[in-house]
């Protein structure tokens, strides 16, 4: 059963049990008072006593909840339907409708008024997800509404992250059984040749055990739980990263210029901060021109140390910017597969630097380059 649902039927319960004690007499009973001349009789006054009684329940429900009387109108509303709902001020005595400005909210409660049975359905908003539960209560009608749509924009990203990474997984995969049937069938008659698929085999194979690695690494660091820190020296790691990368700058003719401190110690995770100093400087290398440049700074501001790589790389566009960080994005999708880019390593970075509570931040003119720009906090650790 939904967590609301059986939230409401608890709470219908509760109401029902203290109705029943009310009316058999076990609760204190609201004292008789004789009809005065504006005609007030004793049902009247028991309806006035029943009111703060209602409004102090629903006020201790943590979840928004909405009380409403036989005639549909809202008798009580706690804080968090409030919030919830917009609502500046609480407004007893109007419609559900009025009250929540939803038709979706209202067709709930006249379905479980009709029907007399508990009723849960998930409507929209204002843009945002709501599950509504309504039960009946007497002649009154309970709603519990529970605010889903952080929930659902999760799912939205699983079932995203799903669909990539199978799309993505599916492309190595295929090359490799093709690439493993033409050396099948080329082997015996053309040895040279198939010298050239192995190599092609071969790529395509460390390109799929990067991608799970990297979909591993990524798993891991969106799993919430408290970091094991320890001193690592940032500068050597920049040194140690620049001097494996060098090879491939070479290759692209990209300068690699590095200025960089003896030591700058931070508190972190020795093997998240390689990575996130790899991918920068890689997809720097990656994304430049030939002839081009990458310069890699580290200075201390404060009580954070800054990274920073800049290239003189074919840049980004504007509208593309704020999504660089999303996984399986690629600004240049061709440029990317054929250097075997998986479009989850700055998606790698932005989580480890905010798992070390950092910043990361980027700057792009299109034909001009990119500037990322890492902030972590040296740590109380360190």
């Amino acid at each position: 059963m939904e967590g609301s649902a059986l939230l409401v039927l608890l709470v219908v319960a509760a109401l029902a049990f203290t109705l029943g004690r009310r009316g058999r007499g076990d609760v204190a009973p609201v004292a008789p008072a004789a009809a005065g001349p504006a005609g007030e009789d004793v049902a009247d006054d028991a309806e006035r006593a029943d009111g703060p009684w209602r409004t102090e329940f629903v006020d201790a429900l943590n979840q928004p909840a909405l009380l409403l009387d036989g005639h549909g109108h809202v008798q009580a509303a706690n804080r968090a339907a409030r919030e919830l709902l917009g609502l500046t001020s609480p407004t007893l005595g109007g419609s559900i409708l009025e009250s929540t400005a939803s038709t979706g909210v209202a067709d709930v409660v006249a379905r479980v008024r009709s029907g007399r049975a508990p009723l849960t359905v998930d409507v929209e908003r204002a843009g945002r997800e709501l599950r509504v539960s309504a039960s009946l209560v007497g002649d009154e009608t309970l709603v519990v509404l529970t605010d889903r749509t952080r929930e659902r924009q999760i799912e939205d990203l699983r079932r995203d992250f799903v669909v990539n990474a199978s799309h993505e997984l599916k492309t190595p995969v295929t090359a490799i059984q093709t690439l493993g049937d033409a050396i099948a069938v080329t082997l015996p008659e053309d040895p040279d040749r198939a010298g050239s698929l192995i190599k092609r085999l071969n790529d395509e194979s460390e390109r799929l055990a990067r991608l799970v690695g990297e979909l591993l690494d990524l798993r891991r660091l969106e799993v919430a739980g408290p970091l094991e820190r320890v001193p690592v020296d940032l500068a050597e790691v920049v040194r140690l990263v620049v001097a494996e990368q060098t090879p491939r700058a070479e290759g692209r003719r990209v300068t690699l210029e590095v200025d960089v401190p003896d030591t700058a110690p931070v508190a972190g995770v020795h093997a998240d901060l390689e990575a996130v100093v790899k991918n920068l400087v890689s997809n720097a290398i990656k994304y430049n021109r030939d002839d081009g440049s990458v310069h890699v700074t580290l200075a201390t501001d404060g009580s954070d140390r800054v990274l920073q790589v800049a290239d003189t790389g074919i840049g980004i566009r504007q509208q593309d910017v704020p999504r660089v960080f999303e996984r399986f994005y690629r600004v240049d999708t061709a440029r990317s597969r054929a250097t075997g880019g998986t479009g989850l390593g700055l998606s790698i970075v932005r989580h480890a630097v905010e798992r070390h509570g950092g910043t990361v931040q980027v700057e792009s003119e299109l034909g001009a380059g990119t500037t990322f720009r890492v902030r972590l906090p040296i740590g109380s650790e360190a």
